[in-house]
């Protein structure tokens, strides 16, 4: 296994292990006050933040290990209150918990990516932590884009639709990819504006260690991490 094997293998360990431990800990509260285990649900937005990406979930749910559903709470509600929603499709406030056999499954060391992919190494971040470079880092407040601990990109003047865009993925916990976050605009055409939009994004990086790309609709965002050589396939660069 060579070092990015070895490192992607990590980064998968690192994400499961953490959605693990949070799942299991709203697992065990409830139990300890005798409550339903959906009123210590566990949102998509806290787990997208732990790390965990929408394959890693789907996995976990087509495992038996988690089930999910979409919050429809409202004011005045006792409790929580959940809809079911389609098998492997989520939406912004879809959360998940343990299921019975998954906890009976599972525990806090929780690894089935490494137990079968990476071998006793030092080169895995200590259990329980994040690499910074698996996800990027919007910070609104002083407009700047960061991954990796490194400044990617830095707004001087106001961009408003790449500042909108950057600002969904960040209240998103950058998925993979996102809907178009831009509001429709009078004479304008959505998908060219969004392409338009991320065309800017790529441009003037300080750091070009992340790429922007449509996802072949014309109606999502996609991103990923460029390529330790600093080249994205011509098929990437053109995609939307």
């Amino acid at each position: 296994m060579d070092h990015d094997e070895l490192q992607s293998a990590c980064e998968k360990f690192v994400r499961l292990r953490r959605t693990v431990e949070e799942l299991i800990l709203a697992f065990e509260y409830a139990a300890d006050t005798k409550s339903n285990v959906w009123d210590f649900a566990v949102s998509i937005q806290q787990l997208r933040r732990l790390g965990a990406t929408e394959t890693d979930l789907r996995w976990l749910i087509r495992k038996g290990i988690v089930v999910h559903g979409r919050e429809v709470t409202v004011r005045g509600d006792n409790g929580r209150e959940f809809r079911s929603t389609g098998n492997l499709t989520f939406s912004r406030r879809t959360c998940f918990v343990l299921t019975e056999a998954g906890r009976k499954n599972v525990n806090s060391e929780y690894d089935p990516f490494v137990q079968a992919n990476v071998p006793k190494s030092n080169h895995c971040q200590p259990p329980g932590t994040v690499p910074n470079s698996c996800v990027p880092r919007w910070e609104a407040d002083l407009r700047k884009l960061l991954f990796d601990q490194q400044l990617v990109k830095r707004f001087k003047w106001p961009a408003v639709n790449q500042e909108m865009v950057l600002c969904a993925f960040q209240e998103e916990g950058w998925p993979e990819r996102i809907d178009d976050p831009l509001p429709p605009q009078a004479e304008q055409d959505p998908k060219r504006r969004l392409a338009d939009t991320i065309k800017c994004l790529n441009r003037k990086q300080e750091n070009h260690l992340i790429h922007f790309h449509g996802d072949g609709t014309g109606q999502g965002i996609v991103w990923e991490r460029v390529d330790p050589s600093g080249s994205t396939s011509e098929i990437e660069n053109n995609r939307f």
